[in-house]
């Protein structure tokens, strides 16, 4: 008997063991860190995957989601600089160009966020420098509703919340789609084609 020099409850020798072992290693294959968000996307896609549809979030549902913040912040600062106090004011217009710095990082990440509807799933892309991607199967989805807030209506824009067998899941909402009708649309025709409609429906009197 040959002499291997493995002893029993050791760990076997790394030589080799990649070769033998079907996946071992790292793949060759790697998709690079892309900084536009296309890139990103396509670095979140399996082989063979392929588009639908892609949507970014609503520049006017954005906006009119931060109507509200903006107005309050501009009257404050006018109603400060009537005071006729320049000590007053130039804290207040500081804190004007911090209000703008966040809703531009606002922006950026509203930017960066992707919903794209593959063949395999729907999936989220979200985050600038820490990046998350979430996704439901076609074949977990049980129900799909569309909902609209009055600023939504104004800004021509929804809400898609997605049901689906998975509770842990963090994906649920797709929210301020530039065209929520045809989003909506085609997900409703995605889950059809993926599970299937019910055939031979009888109606009793």
């Amino acid at each position: 008997m040959t002499d291997t020099g493995h002893r029993p409850g050791s760990r076997p020798p790394r030589e080799g063991a990649r070769a033998a072992r079907l996946g071992a290693g790292q793949s060759t294959e790697r998709a690079s860190r892309g900084w536009h968000p296309d890139s990103i996307v396509d670095a979140y896609l399996v082989p063979g995957e392929r588009v639908v549809l892609e949507e970014t979030r609503s520049v006017r549902g954005f906006l009119m989601n931060q109507a509200i913040l903006i107005v309050a912040v501009v009257l404050a600062v006018f109603l400060i600089a009537m005071l006729g106090q320049v000590l007053l004011t130039s804290v207040a217009l500081v804190m004007c160009l911090v209000f703008a710095g966040f809703i531009a990082i606002r922006a950026l990440q509203a930017w960066f966020t992707r919903y794209v509807v593959t063949d395999l799933r729907v999936l989220r892309v979200s985050g600038v420098l820490n990046r998350r991607a979430e996704f439901i199967p076609w074949k977990k989805i049980t129900d799909i509703t569309r909902s609209e807030s009055l600023l939504q209506w104004w800004a021509r824009t929804a809400t898609i919340c997605i049901e689906s067998a998975n509770d842990g899941s963090g994906f649920r909402s797709i929210e301020d789609v530039d065209d929520p009708a045809y989003f909506y649309r085609v997900l409703v025709e995605m889950v059809d084609r993926k599970q299937g409609r019910l055939k031979d429906i009888t109606i009793s009197e």
